[in-house]
């Protein structure tokens, strides 16, 4: 196969296979991770490694459900190559962290420098989905640590909403963070996914028991939130849990069989972090959430914290179940984040959807469901 179009022509087999719908948005996006692939693919000599038309990396933006994260999967699994690694950017920022804590414990000079060894021993290609800018900490950190991958000459795939020039918009010291966006501009391949559809929403099924999906179900009616948590727990003991992290108490109200069930103000209601909930994905792999209210402006935290929430299970592949009386897209309509909190909708209606099933990491469950 013709490396120069190796991702291409593996993207038009999937369309004629009638796996995939042609779209000329990703067709665009496609043609820059062909020119990556082929030059991760060119064959080691002087000329090569000192050519200047080289790229560093491809930086994909676009709306929800558009297929960023497709494509960065497919250029993935194509190079097939124990050097890469992909992983999302609120896992990347938390092994930075803990890196950066471990060499303190370690009593290291440079805890930063420690971190960036520590999580590039052995890389060469470094795929990161979701790329945003949380907080001030992670700006004033995140200049310095793609400046050092591209010292180390590892080659990147990044997938973000937000075209880079609006990158930490309106942030603290926003000033500070710039010259991360020159880097970008100057060293990848900016691509735009041009607007189309929202492929996550266009397996919507409606449920003879609810009015939204197979797992989101209407808080009125309790009862099917605690059959489900019965039916997950498979007649394992059912207790409740505190859990100590980072200084905080995190209580589960019921769980058995690795399933935590939650209400959304435990959850989003307290100053959590994505960090305490990376830590929980870790314990369980079904989360079970109730009560999503109506999230006005002045709830901006909370409708972050949610967002940042279903990002990580998303990635991590783990089982959801929902109640709320009202629907996805009617959570967080109006306010600060509320256009970013559009990708939280479009993967509330995927993750609530039975095909989910299929994508979860722990298979354990799937036996128990005859939906």
């Amino acid at each position: 196969m013709d490396k120069s179009k190796y991702i291409s022509n593996k993207y038009l087999a999937l369309v004629n296979s009638g796996k995939v719908i042609n779209d000329d948005g990703q067709t665009e996006v496609i043609e820059a991770l062909d020119l990556l692939y082929s030059q991760i693919k060119k064959p080691f000599s002087l000329k090569n490694i000192f050519n200047t038309k080289s790229i560093m990396g491809v930086y994909i933006y676009g709306k929800v459900g558009r297929g960023k994260s497709y494509l960065m999967d497919l250029f993935y699994q194509s190079i097939n190559n124990k050097y890469a690694f992909r992983m999302h950017q609120h896992v990347f920022m938390f092994q930075v962290y803990e890196y950066m804590k471990k060499a303190n414990l370690l009593n290291n000079k440079n805890p930063f420098k420690y971190a960036i060894d520590q999580l590039t021993k052995g890389i060469s290609i470094l795929c990161i989905d979701e790329f945003e800018v949380l907080d001030v900490a992670d700006a004033m950190i995140i200049e310095r640590l793609y400046r050092e991958l591209h010292k180390k000459k590892i080659l990147m795939v990044l997938t973000s909403n937000t075209e880079p020039n609006l990158l930490y918009k309106n942030g603290l010291q926003r000033s500070r963070f710039l010259p991360f966006i020159e880097l970008i501009n100057k060293v990848m391949m900016v691509k735009k996914i041009n607007d189309g559809r929202d492929y996550r929403l266009n397996n919507k099924k409606i449920n003879h028991l609810n009015n939204f999906q197979e797992f989101y179900f209407k808080s009125s009616d309790i009862s099917l939130l605690k059959r489900f948590f019965v039916l997950l727990s498979n007649n394992k003991k059912i207790i409740n849990m505190k859990i100590r992290h980072s200084n905080r108490d995190i209580n589960i109200s019921k769980t058995a069989n690795n399933v935590a069930y939650f209400s959304f103000n435990e959850l989003c209601g307290s100053n959590y972090s994505y960090i305490d909930y990376i830590y929980l994905t870790g314990k369980f792999s079904w989360f079970i959430i109730s009560d999503i209210p109506k999230l006005l402006s002045k709830d901006r935290n909370k409708a972050k914290r949610f967002q940042t929430l279903l990002d990580i299970l998303y990635d991590e592949k783990v089982g959801l179940v929902i109640s709320s009386d009202i629907k996805p897209r009617e959570i967080y309509e109006k306010g600060d984040g509320s256009i970013e909190f559009q990708r939280t909708v479009s993967r509330l209606y995927e993750m609530t959807n039975k095909d989910w099933l299929n994508k979860i990491k722990d298979k354990r469950y799937k036996k128990l469901f005859k939906i």
